[in-house]
């Protein structure tokens, strides 16, 4: 735990680790300080990943609002209080336990892959709490899947969690066949368009994650029950396009040209289904935005947050 994660990077100077009590759970969460008349801004991570995925964006975030970016049950450093609370409904449960216990009534969301359909549920169920979404390369409904256009890399990856149990045996096999720094480079090939424009002290944090993962079991079942329940939802379909027609919040799609995993015809569909979302496109980007262009990232949502009635003009240059 850090008490300022300054003291690993200067660029994250003032974010700082907490661990908070959610009934009866013990929740990791980066939390950065911010003007109190800005945005509280709540940031999701994907499958696999942690809190320590918005480290590159959350200072200046900060200097809009406050910024809070939990590890979700079966996360980074959040044990899952049973077997399957790393569920999407049971996820989407923690996310709105969170923002009531914490008094977050009026939030802006960000969620990236398999958060950014947390965060179109959670918009769902909670539209008075959920003032504006940001969604960054959202794991969301696509058109009808022909699994010969995927990526050959994201089928590997995804299609074992199509197969109950079967994920679980894979994941274990690959946790004992490679190191932490092989699997890792796996990853942030399949992840990034460009590795190499990954700051090293954020490959550095990434790594560790991962190596504490290999050797954790709870977050293997965590990331096989998330991967599990996000592809059924995928599949499924009906629900989450229901609960993305009920979006009320001003809605901002940021997106990766060079993702691999969630492809341009994801995000035509999103738009042609709600044509009020704003799209921001990075070029030579892949599936982890705010990782791999930061400073692209905080241009788009500083901009979208202009255009929807946040005051930017006591931000800091």
């Amino acid at each position: 735990m850090h008490q300022d994660w300054g003291e690993r990077d200067e660029r994250w100077a003032g974010i700082r680790s907490e661990v908070v009590e959610l009934k009866g759970t013990s929740v990791h969460v980066l939390r950065a300080d911010g003007p109190v008349d800005g945005p509280t801004q709540l940031l999701v991570h994907g499958l696999g990943g942690s809190g320590t995925n918005w480290l590159e964006v959350m200072g200046d975030l900060a200097r809009i609002g406050p910024v809070v970016a939990p590890d979700l049950p079966g996360f980074g450093r959040t044990e899952p209080p049973r077997p399957g609370a790393s569920r999407i409904r049971a996820n989407l449960g923690f996310l709105r336990a969170f923002l009531h216990e914490f008094d977050l009534d009026r939030v802006t969301v960000h969620g990236n892959s398999m958060g950014g359909m947390l965060s179109v549920l959670l918009a769902e169920a909670e539209p008075i709490a959920v003032e504006r979404l940001v969604l960054v390369d959202p794991a969301l409904p696509g058109p009808h899947l022909r699994v010969w256009d995927l990526h050959p890399d994201t089928l590997r990856t995804f299609a074992p969690f199509a197969v109950p149990r079967l994920s679980s045996r894979v994941l274990a096999r690959l946790y004992a066949r490679n190191t932490p720094e092989e699997l890792f480079e796996e990853q942030q090939a399949l992840l990034h368009h460009d590795p190499a424009c990954v700051r090293r002290p954020l490959r550095k944090v990434g790594l560790e994650n991962l190596a504490y993962g290999m050797r954790t079991p709870w977050r293997l079942d965590g990331m096989v029950a998330a991967g599990e329940s996000a592809l059924a939802t995928l599949l499924a379909g009906r629900p989450l396009l229901r609960a993305l027609d009920a979006v009320a919040a001003p809605t901002l799609l940021v997106w990766g040209e060079g993702d691999t995993i969630i492809t341009r015809p994801v995000i035509d569909t999103t738009l042609e289904r709600r044509p009020d979302f704003e799209l921001a496109t990075l070029p030579d980007v892949g599936h982890v935005p705010m990782v791999e262009d930061p400073a692209g990232y905080l241009e788009a949502v500083t901009d979208f947050y202009a255009r929807t009635g946040v005051d930017l003009a006591g931000e800091a240059a």
